[in-house]
């Protein structure tokens, strides 16, 4: 029997790569012949490797590709584009489900030679130009998963199920251990991780709410922080003004390891970032704060989450940069609120972050 052949299109980001992977899960289960594959810029990758629905995961560098469009580098970029699209159309697609909705993933479905196209609706940048059909559309407001599971629909799938995927190689997870164990923690104690920054300027938590808030669960919970190289200025300010200790993993792990990471923690404090939907992808409780995204859209969905915005005001404006100067819709949402949450979310057997709790400072600092 021949086997039909299909490629999901989402580059990146994270995230937004995490919410596609129930796209994959439902094309496996009800078409279970399906070749998939899965076209991803370098960024994301690592999140789709050993993931159980996708027999294929594609790398093209849209990062390498953009930057040298950028540098007139227009001889390196058309060898790049090339060589995708011979990579592409040698495996004889049957259908492309494009699920990032841009001219450049039009072109790469396109360029596939897939005589299939699904795209999303509502796209921006002409998309829908290289598509052959097009998704019904789905309500305003609902969950970009659900979005996202609308390409299956040309194809008679309909799905419900939210869950999204990622699988944590041995090796990472004995490197999050072996972290761990290094830095004197053995369990007993419940462990918070913390990603205190995000991509975004305007959908970072003040560092000084995240100190606040670790000198408080820290007397009663063991804390690792967590995130990449660039978030080591917000790390440092955070470790000098914190009176308890912290293990600091910002800056020391790849993606993978930073799963390994996460998947250790009993709870996950974090931004609209790509680790807080890792930490959801992995089953792992979480806290999060939101204020310029959509919560709506993009939070994590279940019981195991609490989700924070706060309370009227300017909010869910979608920009990166604050034009009031600080993002006040993320500052209005103290610590003491996230500590609570806390209390919440975590495992029974360690509820008892609220014994003896001190009075939270949530001035701002300079």
């Amino acid at each position: 029997m021949v086997r039909e052949r299909f490629l999901i299109i989402r580059l990146s980001a994270i995230g937004d790569v995490l919410h596609c992977t129930p796209v994959a899960r439902a094309l496996r289960q009800f078409i279970p012949s399906a070749h998939i594959s899965w076209v991803v810029g370098e960024t994301a990758a690592d999140i789709l490797q050993d993931n159980p629905f996708i027999d294929e995961v594609v790398v093209w560098s849209r990062e390498k590709w953009e930057n040298h469009l950028r540098r007139g580098r227009l001889r390196e970029a058309l060898r790049m584009w090339q060589q995708l699209r011979t990579m592409l159309s040698a495996r004889c697609y049957d259908v492309v489900l494009d699920v990032h909705g841009l001219f450049l993933s039009g072109m790469v479905a396109a360029a596939s030679g897939a005589p299939r196209r699904i795209g999303l609706a509502g796209t921006r940048e002409l998309n829908s130009l290289f598509m052959t059909e097009t998704a019904p559309a789905v309500r305003p407001d609902a969950h970009v998963i659900d979005r996202y599971l609308s390409v299956l629909r040309p194809l008679g799938i309909e799905s419900r199920d939210y869950a999204m995927t990622v699988s944590v190689p041995a090796a990472d997870q004995a490197f999050a251990k072996r972290f761990l164990l290094d830095r004197g923690f053995t369990g007993g104690r419940p462990l918070i991780g913390v990603v205190p920054a995000t991509s975004w300027p305007s959908k970072n938590w003040p560092p000084c709410h995240f100190a606040d808030m670790l000198n408080d669960v820290g007397r009663k919970a063991a804390v690792v922080l967590c995130g990449g190289p660039s978030d080591q200025a917000i790390a440092g300010y955070i470790l000098a003004q914190a009176r308890v200790p912290v293990m600091n993993a910002v800056g020391q792990t790849n993606l993978l390891q930073l799963a390994g990471l996460l998947a250790s923690c009993d709870v996950v404090v974090a931004g609209d970032t790509g680790s807080l939907h890792m930490a959801a992808a992995l089953g792992v409780p979480t806290v999060s704060i939101f204020g310029p995204s959509r919560s709506y859209r993009v939070a994590p969905l279940g019981s195991l989450h609490s989700v924070l915005t706060a309370a009227g005001g300017c909010r869910e404006c979608g920009k990166q940069q604050c034009r009031h100067g600080q993002a006040v819709c993320m500052s209005d949402v103290l610590p003491r609120e996230v500590v609570a949450a806390l209390e919440k979310v975590l495992p029974a057997g360690h509820r008892s972050l609220a014994l003896g709790r001190r009075n939270i400072n949530t001035a701002m600092r300079r």
